[in-house]
């Protein structure tokens, strides 16, 4: 079996309908070429926004039926690079890990007790 091709949100961005591109759309770190169903769907001109980018929260909003997770397995063509995934292994949103910046201002805890104290 071959490895599923990887894409960055930078490649799935450069096809988003215009000028001719074909129509990618990225659902939770899943990336689909959805160019030939868009003439299908309902609301053909609404995935055409979304066009180029996440549509995970728009496509959840807007009240998907079961048949159009069946739908999308076929055009699923990979998933977005690793190092730029949303979505943990189980489709739950990851957390962004905020790093606090050290404190480089040279004040001890003595000190700024003292100061409090005197001042």
């Amino acid at each position: 079996m071959a490895a599923e091709q990887k894409y960055t949100i930078a490649d799935v961005a450069s096809r988003n309908g215009k000028g001719g591109t074909p129509v990618w759309m990225i659902y939770k770190d899943s990336v689909y070429d959805v160019t030939s169903y868009v003439p299908e769907h309902p609301a053909g001109d609404v995935m055409l926004e979304e066009a180029g980018a996440d549509c995970t929260k728009a496509f959840d909003e807007s009240g998907h039926t079961s048949d159009a997770f069946t739908i999308m397995k076929k055009y699923k063509i990979g998933e977005i690079v690793e190092e730029e995934k949303r979505y943990d292994a189980n489709g739950k949103k990851k957390r962004k890990v905020v790093s606090a910046a050290p404190d480089t201002s040279n004040r001890s805890c003595l000190r700024i007790v003292t100061c409090g104290l005197v001042g």
